[in-house]
């Protein structure tokens, strides 16, 4: 598929002061990504969607990848281990997460991921608690089986490496930006692709894709090297450190842009899976 530019956020769900949104851009061709400044010293959630919701005003079709879980894993028993009765797609299942949330700032998740009816989903402090269960969707298996990578489930909320609370906030964020621009953005596998596409992304994937190793990029030798992998010319000397956060959106947004030529990444069988239709599918597995 043929985009102008290629968007890719390495996302947060902190509360507070956090430092953990990265945005990063690069246009068609083999231009070298670029990071996209925040307004202050940092991004916050609702400045990222803004930016989202004003970029896609322009005449550009874009391909923007966020890296978040855009849905929780569909059971036997539905979402959310049997807790969201009635809903049975994910725009639906957006909106409940909405409605719990009700009206926490900052896209937050405080209040549904303590929400009296759901609050034993979750592994939220200290040591696992014995009843937990590690709920997974088919496309965190996938990623496994294919890239030897280990997507953690949205259900643990505690460590380094975990996406949850990133993926509620995420979810708050889909809901807004499809409501108020449905006509102008597809979120992909939910909706066919139209004029630009929203995807779910991880970071890890373009990492192990590009440097053939899961190690955060430290060095700017090393960052280029995955860059020229992927297609791109190297960054130009400019700062002399990157966060992590950066560098996940940087190599992702390359990455992206490698991937998005490849009609495979479109037309994998199991995007017609009825369950994939409901929980989403990591972009490039």
């Amino acid at each position: 598929m043929e985009f102008d530019a290629f968007v890719a956020m390495d996302w947060s769900g902190a509360s507070a002061d956090y430092s953990g949104i990265a945005v990063a851009m690069c246009s068609a061709g083999k231009s070298a990504p670029k990071l996209v400044s925040p307004r202050g010293r940092r991004w916050s959630r609702e400045e990222a969607a803004e930016w989202i919701e004003k970029r896609l005003g322009k005449r550009q079709r874009l391909l923007i990848g966020l890296d978040f879980g855009f849905g929780f894993p569909y059971e036997e028993t539905g979402y959310l281990g049997g807790q969201a009765q009635g809903i049975d797609d994910i725009f639906a299942l957006w909106a409940l997460i909405e409605e719990k949330s009700a009206g926490e700032a900052d896209f937050g998740c405080i209040q549904f991921v303590g929400d009296y009816e759901l609050a034993h989903l979750f592994w939220k402090r200290n040591a696992k608690p014995k009843l937990w269960v590690e709920r997974k969707r088919r496309a965190e298996h996938a990623c496994e089986e294919l890239t030897g990578t280990r997507p953690d489930s949205l259900y643990k909320l505690i460590g380094p490496k975990q996406v949850g609370k990133a993926s509620i906030t995420g979810m708050r964020v889909l809901n807004y930006l499809h409501a108020c621009n449905g006509d102008r953005v597809a979120i992909w596998p939910f909706e066919i692709p139209r004029t630009s596409v929203i995807v779910e992304i991880y970071p890890t994937m373009f990492r192990k894709l590009a440097a053939k190793s899961v190690a955060k990029l430290r060095s700017r030798t090393d960052f280029n090297r995955a860059l020229a992998v992927l297609g791109s010319r190297p960054m130009r000397r400019g700062r002399t450190r990157l966060s992590d956060h950066e560098t996940d959106a940087l190599i992702s947004a390359a990455g992206l842009r490698y991937l998005a030529r490849d009609p495979r990444v479109w037309t994998r069988p199991e995007l017609d899976s009825p369950r994939v239709r409901r929980e989403g599918w990591i972009f490039g597995i």
